[in-house]
């Protein structure tokens, strides 16, 4: 399911990386806090007991109702329907569906997404249906918890965050509802991950991050479909950023890093 700031193309390496930093065989828990398309996850629960939790209501209602097998996939969409479901009561998993899955980069309710494939011949619903579709089996055993991350108090846990991305001009907004927009206090990110990671293995992506947090793994990757000259919004500057997964300067130590 496409899903703005997700991780497909990285997750793999990501997870691996993760895999590789942490021997410690006394860790059984794995969190994510800001779980979004669970790209990520479902490569750590083969090994892990997890723990998908977002700030999305509808999110995890969708992940709950695919996990169950209750959730039923819709065989029609427009962007009359698309606009429909827009205005459901949350939480609601099609809310979620149609939001994520059919909105034009992945970004909540951003606009229907077939209004810009232009001459690509790409069936967003199918997509989307085939993706749920496989991730069903991948996660039986999750625990999806609605919850702000910050709310979390873990110990002896591998934690992975995929948080809205610094940015400098403006405050980072996030949706959580059609109407309802939160900022992201990245300052108090950064505080809570100092906290968690006296007491847990703490990983998170980003581009850029305090001086007290290190970077262990990276990789260039092609930026989002915003910035892709493919699509309606144009930009001259390269199409490709630097995706970096960070970790606290005290947690090194405790890491089994490759020279």
């Amino acid at each position: 399911m496409k899903y703005m700031g997700g991780k497909y193309f990285l997750a793999k390496d990501i997870s691996r990386v993760i895999k590789e930093s942490v021997s410690d065989k006394k860790i059984t828990e794995y969190l994510e806090p800001f779980c979004g398309a669970l790209s990520v996850l479902t490569h750590m629960n083969e090994d892990y007991n997890c723990v998908a939790s977002d700030y999305h209501p509808d999110l995890i209602q969708l992940w709950k109702e695919v996990q169950d097998g209750t959730f039923q996939m819709p065989k029609f969409m427009n962007e009359q329907e698309y606009l429909r479901i827009k205005e459901l009561e949350s939480p609601s998993a099609l809310k979620a569906f149609a939001g994520f899955g059919l909105s034009f980069g992945g970004k909540f309710f951003s606009g229907y997404a077939n209004k810009y494939k232009n001459d690509k011949k790409e069936d967003f619903l199918q997509e989307a249906i085939n993706s749920l579709t496989r991730k069903h089996s991948k996660i039986q055993k999750v625990e999806f918890i609605c919850k702000e991350y910050d709310k979390w108090n873990p110990v002896n846990k591998i934690i992975y965050c995929d948080p809205p991305y610094q940015i400098t001009k403006n405050p980072i907004k996030y949706r959580i509802d059609t109407k309802h927009y939160d900022e992201f206090d990245n300052t108090h990110f950064w505080e809570v991950m100092r906290k968690w990671s006296n007491k847990n293995y703490v990983f998170i992506s980003e581009t850029h991050a305090p001086e007290d947090f290190v970077p262990i793994w990276h990789k260039e990757s092609y930026r989002s479909a915003s910035q892709s000259k493919k699509t309606r919004f144009k930009n001259e500057s390269e199409n490709f950023t630097v995706e970096k997964l960070f970790v606290h300067k005290d947690s090194i130590s405790r890491l089994n890093l490759k020279k």
